[in-house]
Formats: C-alpha cells, structure tokens, sequence
C-alpha cells in the first residue's frame, strides 16, 4: 500500500518517457528545462459538464493520500494496538465478518465485528464435526474440488454457445440440460457449504435484531431451564455456573426455529463445551441429544413468537462486508441462502473501510459542504458516467441490446466508445475524471489499460466491469492473491462490481440491466438527479440492487452468483 501510494503523484518530469535529458556536444547533461506551471485542478477533453462538476483538487488529493500513508507506517502490531477494535470507527450498521481456513484446511475461524459491540468469533470444524453422519461431511478439498469442477465446466460450456447452431434444436436442448444440471449442482453446493461448514453458526451472518432486555432474559432462562433438566453433571452440585454471554444469545436468538435438527445439534455440543470449558464436567454420553433437540426448537418457537412484530429484521441500509482469506475468496458466499438477496460486498481488509470513512469526510469538504453529513456511502454523480461498449467489436448482442441507451444517456452527461477499443489514455482519463465507470467487454478491460496504471491513479471511479472472470483473484500459493479487483481497491475505486467466473452475455445483459433499472439509469431519472436526492430515503445501493438482481437471470446461480461487489455501496 505504501509503495502504492508514494507512486500515484511522482514528478511527471522525471517519468515522462517523451522527455528526453538534454546533453551538451561532449556528452555532459544540461539541466532540465523549466516545466510549465500545472494548473491546479486536473482537466481533460472529455469533461464538458458544467464547472460545477470540476474534478477534484490535486492537492487535496495529495494531502488525503499522504494522510493514509502516515497511517499505514504507524501500524504497530502489539497488544496494545491489537486489543482496540477498529470497528468502533465505522457506521453502526456496517457489519464486518472475517472467513478464514487454517493451513490444514481443517478448521474455519469465522468473526464478526459491529461499532460498539464485542467482536465475536467462533472456531468451527471442517471435518468429523457430527459423528456418525459421514454421509453430511463436506471437507474443504472435496467443496473447492467440486466448485472447480463446476466452474470448468461453465466456462467450456461457454465456449462452445457460438458453436450451437439456432436451427439444431437438439444441440441447443442438450446445451442448456448441461448448463441447468450445473446451476443445481452449484445451488447445491452452496447449500452444502452453509450446512456442513456452518451450521447453527450461520448465524453469525444474520442482522442483529433490536431484542428488548426482557426478552433476551426470558430467553437466557429458557435455555437454562432447558440444558439444566437434560443434561448430567457428574457432580451432585456444580461449584460454578455459566451463562451465554448476550452477544452469543443475540446471535443464536436468531437461529430459525424450523432449522434441521443437525444445526440446533451444533448449538447443544457447543454449549456442552462450555461446560467443559468451565470445569463443569458433563456425561455426555448419558445426554437425551433427541430430547434437547426437541426442548431447544420449542424455546426457539416460543421466542420467535414473543418478539413477533416487534423486531426490525434487518435496517434498509445495513450492509455486511466480507474479509475472506486466500483459501476462500473463490467460493460465491454472497449466495450462501443466508446472505442471498442481502446487501453484502467484498473488501481486502477493514482498513480499506477506514480509508474509505476519512474519504468521505474529505469529500464533504472538498465538495464545500462542511456539514455533517453520511460517511457509509461513495459519492457517485451518475451524470458523470463513461462506458466502453463490445470494444473487441465481437459482442454484437449486447451492443444491441445497450447502445440506444447509452446513446440516450449522453444527453446527460454521459461518454464513452462503442465497437471500437479505447486508448489505455483513454481508460485512464475515464477513471480519473469521472464518477461511473461502465465496462460490457470480454475479461476485466486487462488488454486496454495495465495493471500499474489502475494502482497508481490519484482517484479511481466506482467501476461495473461485466466482462468473464473480471472479478477472480489468482491463486498464489503460500502468497495473497492478486488480481483486477485488488489493482482498484489500491487506486482508491470505492466499489466495483466484477464476476467471478465466465457467463454468457445474455444471462449477464439480464443481470446488468436489472442492476441499471434498480438504479434508475434512465436518461428522465438520471437529468433529475441532485446530490442531496443521492443521501435520501428511498435510494437503492448498487449492491443490493446487484443482490437482487441474481434471481433475474435464466441460471440463477451459475450466472446470479457469479457477480461480487468490491468496495462500500453507493445510491442513487
């Protein structure tokens, strides 16, 4: 990140590759002629909106950045500094969940942070969790093997549609029985993934209700009464007594009490190992596990029944960010049947959202408006949109099916190239200068601008790139992954919307245009636009519109799950 940084405002004189040093007759080097003054702000061709619409200050650009930098060289990790959650800075209702497996791929530790709450983290088994049930165990190899085998699979699928003729009815009947038996498999194995891996733990993902104390507390004694009538100490009285702490109750509060018996099984043996944990010994092998079972899923229902009407599932503009490690930021969590259809996005680390906090309140000054105002959002004017349409000139389809939008569009502001390939100066001044950056073309834009362009821009443009596997992150080994979505994040993209693996353009210009109508990318709602409109109820973000566009396309999962969102949302 530091190096990063230090490369995004270099002295253009000394790295501008047109500029070659002057030497005297005898070979001696003259000193540099003197470089005309910069103007303050950036400017550039394609902007022709109003002065209104100026880009930002250079060197208030220079002062955030720099201000970042000092923040990453005082990094200390001591305890001191590890013992202070970093959460507290953050908006009450972003949640922050942390997905990572062990070196031996045998043990996931899942966590959760939430501004003025304890973090709470749970330590879960991949493998032999539930004895004597081998048939539900999903170990880490056999689920990435399998999504692997899957995603092969797609993507030769894809290949092979230009080979399908229109008129073999047959061909075309057998290409699509292929590609529906791989949506279920895939919906089936993001099924088994939550099951087997999570468990009553699933949980974790869930909003936190807003429980009154009264309830929590009728709850708590339930489940006393509940493990102290089925369960037996081998002392006559134990010394000490344990209850669950009202983090852990909130969460498992939420466990639906129609769950499979498995999953509230999870919940019995992990209140038996706080007994153990407590020196409270417990003769496990004498528990009624079928009677707990039952005892455990009336308190629940009864629960559910108290709270009924009186508690908010979810806030309409929570949102869940994912920090998932190298082992599984190829698995479509955002598909999960927990977090479909929520607002969740991808981020590399929580102090990506920190970074992403200070930029706002720097906008809010930069844009003149000193007042307090939202931080938990990127600022997107969609009047400032650039987009680059089938550059490769081989995607006729979706430049059918999107250029008489786009040519509406730029009667509001918007520009960008159709059928032909933009210059990586191009690509470069769009990411700058703009505020939405729309991409419909093969890969993540890759073959028109180089990766070190992207990571050394000053500020980078909320980006939909749509093409295949814009999205994946390359396996390294021992080392982090890398790849497009991380090369913005460094740029300082506040959200980007990439795909995972391959898709078919149809099914994706389904998606994509669910996403826009979500939006209100329409020539009449965009010209009505204003900034304050952009903070109000009513709003969508792009991803819980990205969230509930899944389900709009023919292969719900194969092609739904394939798009992920980097970054913090925006509204419009």
């Amino acid at each position: 990140m530091l190096d990063v940084v230090r490369h995004k405002f270099l002295n253009l004189s000394a790295a501008d590759d047109l500029q070659w040093p002057l030497i005297t007759p005898n070979g001696s080097p003259l000193p540099p002629q003197p470089k005309p003054k910069q103007p303050k702000r950036f400017s550039h061709s394609i902007l022709s909106d109003s002065e209104d619409d100026e880009p930002l200050d250079d060197v208030d650009l220079k002062a955030y950045w720099a201000s970042i930098a000092k923040r990453y060289e005082g990094h200390r990790f001591d305890v001191a500094n590890l013992s202070v959650s970093q959460a507290d800075q953050l908006p009450p209702h972003w949640t922050v969940v942390n997905v990572s497996v062990t070196e031996d791929r045998h043990t996931m530790f899942v966590t959760r942070q939430r501004a003025g709450r304890r973090p709470l983290i749970f330590c879960l088994p991949l493998k032999g969790r539930r004895e004597g049930q081998e048939d539900e165990h999903l170990t880490y190899e056999d689920a990435v093997k399998e999504l692997q085998e899957i995603i092969r699979l797609s993507d030769e699928g894809t290949r092979q549609a230009a080979e399908v003729k229109k008129d073999d009815r047959g061909a075309r009947m057998a290409w699509w029985k292929t590609r529906t038996e791989l949506d279920t498999r895939l919906r089936d194995l993001l099924t088994d993934i939550e099951f087997c891996w999570l468990g009553a733990f699933k949980t974790i993902f869930t909003p936190t209700p807003d429980v009154a104390p009264e309830d929590l507390a009728a709850l708590r004694t339930r489940l006393d009464a509940v493990f102290k009538g089925s369960l037996v100490f081998q002392e006559k009285k134990p010394k000490s007594r344990i209850g669950l702490d009202d983090g852990l109750l909130e969460c498992f509060s939420t466990l639906p009490p129609n769950c499979r018996d498995e999953e509230l099984e999870d919940l019995v043996y992990f209140i038996l190992d706080l007994y153990q944990f407590h020196g409270i010994p417990v003769a496990i092998s004498e528990v009624d596990m079928d009677q707990v079972v039952v005892e455990l899923r009336n308190a629940l229902e009864e629960h559910a029944a108290r709270v009924k009407g009186r508690v908010t599932d979810e806030v309409d503009d929570s949102h869940i960010f994912l920090v998932l490690d190298k082992n599984v930021q190829g698995i479509p969590w955002e598909s999960l049947p927990v977090l479909r259809g929520r607002s969740v996005s991808r981020i590399p680390s929580i102090d990506f959202l920190l970074d992403r906090v200070e930029f706002s309140h720097w906008r809010k000054w930069e844009d003149g408006r000193p007042q307090e105002g939202l931080v938990d959002r990127a600022s997107v004017d969609p009047r400032r949109t650039y987009f680059v349409l089938n550059p490769s000139g081989d995607l006729k389809g979706t430049e059918g099916r999107f250029a008489d939008w786009l040519q509406d569009m730029k009667g509001v502001g918007w520009d960008g190239v159709v059928g032909r390939a933009p210059s990586e100066q191009q690509f470069v001044d769009a990411l700058t200068n703009r505020d939405l950056m729309i991409y419909f073309g093969h890969g993540g834009a890759e073959q028109y601008i180089r990766s070190h362009k992207i990571r050394h821009l000053p500020r980078c443009a909320a980006t939909m790139l749509w093409g295949c596997s814009s999205g994946v992150l390359k396996y390294m080994g021992d080392f982090d992954r890398t790849g497009t979505p991380y090369h913005y994040m460094l740029a300082g993209c506040p959200t980007l919307i990439a795909n995972l693996w391959d898709v078919t353009d149809r099914d994706i210009d389904k998606f994509s245009q669910s996403v826009f109508d979500d939006l209100r990318l329409n020539a009449d709602d965009v010209r009505r636009w204003c900034a304050d409109a952009g903070s109000g109820s009513g709003r969508t973000s792009v991803v819980r519109a990205v969230a509930q566009a899944r389900d709009s396309c023919k292969l719900k999962y194969l092609t739904g799950a394939a798009p992920v969102v980097y970054g913090i949302p925006f509204y419009l």
